[in-house]
């Protein structure tokens, strides 16, 4: 298997878990507040992963040139989750996944172009705006001026999260991916638990119930999810592993269908194609011109 089907390879297991995003957000609504959500998720995510180095050792000293992007990315994830569930809270589902999806997706084209000089050609230009389009198809856009907040932070969240995964290109290879997500993880808590605690979140009692159940759920998911994203991301170029990513949304309308018993309309499969069909130009045109060449 070559790089950049090793590279769809794993973004495409990381659509899987991103997509179950939405069953366990389900599970802790109305129980758990914006900011306990994230610190309480982090702070189990961070004992995780000390236990793992524990066993595993695979933490090592980060070189002086590489602490910046360790920051950056720590920075990034940590204080993503708090304003991705504020949009998510205060938006209509359809209008806060497509802001944030355009945003990430778009995320990924600038980052790409900043620190890695990636090639904008305009097959991915083209791409970018077929899976737009097929976002809307999906879910609609509304926004009031009431909404123009929640709506700015849930672009803010993706323009972060792309940030989280299209950086770590600066270090995968050197550092294993959990010592790449510790970062985050740290600041989840510290970012989040002083937020919590000055606007008095929600916070359920430490009990086995559907709200901490759909917790760990989500927390095994962002950590299964952010391994294969990282991993993929390094092997292909930030706007293709971008595009590509956008089968979360098909892996979240498929989890509604079968999960929640949602309706597969004729706009969300429309919508589906036009995703499906933009993560997939770019190596078409690709493997056309190869063959022309040949």
């Amino acid at each position: 298997m070559n790089k950049k089907s090793l590279g769809t390879s794993y973004i495409l297991i990381s659509a899987l878990f991103y997509g179950s995003y939405g069953i366990w957000s389900r599970l802790m609504v109305g129980a758990f507040g914006e900011f306990s959500q994230a610190w309480t998720r982090g702070l189990l995510l961070l004992v995780v992963v000390l236990l793992l180095n524990w066993k595993l050792k695979f933490i090592r000293k980060i070189e002086k040139k590489d602490w910046k992007w360790f920051l950056a990315i720590a920075i990034a994830g940590g204080i993503n989750q708090a304003p991705y569930f504020l949009g998510f809270e205060h938006l209509s589902i359809g209008t806060a996944t497509l802001l944030f999806y355009a945003s990430l997706v778009v995320g990924g084209y600038i980052l790409g172009k900043i620190f890695f000089n990636e090639r904008m050609t305009v097959v991915k230009i083209v791409s970018l705006l077929v899976a737009i389009f097929g976002m809307v198809l999906i879910y609609g856009f509304t926004l009031t001026p009431s909404q123009v907040f929640p709506a700015s932070m849930t672009v803010l969240a993706g323009l972060l999260g792309s940030s989280t995964v299209i950086l770590s290109k600066k270090l995968v290879g050197n550092y294993h991916e959990l010592q790449i997500m510790l970062g985050y993880f740290i600041c989840q808590v510290l970012f989040n638990y002083p937020m919590a605690l000055i606007l008095g979140d929600a916070l359920p009692v430490l009990q086995i119930s559907t709200p901490w159940l759909g917790q760990l759920g989500y927390a095994i998911a962002m950590m299964l999810a952010n391994m294969a994203a990282i991993t993929g991301f390094g092997y292909l170029d930030p706007s293709i592993g971008s595009l590509i990513g956008l089968a979360e949304i098909l892996f979240g309308v498929i989890f509604g269908v079968l999960i929640f018993g949602e309706v597969l309309g004729a706009g969300v499969i429309a919508g589906g194609i036009c995703i499906i069909l933009a993560a997939a130009l770019p190596s078409l045109v690709e493997m056309k011109q190869k063959t022309i060449w040949i």
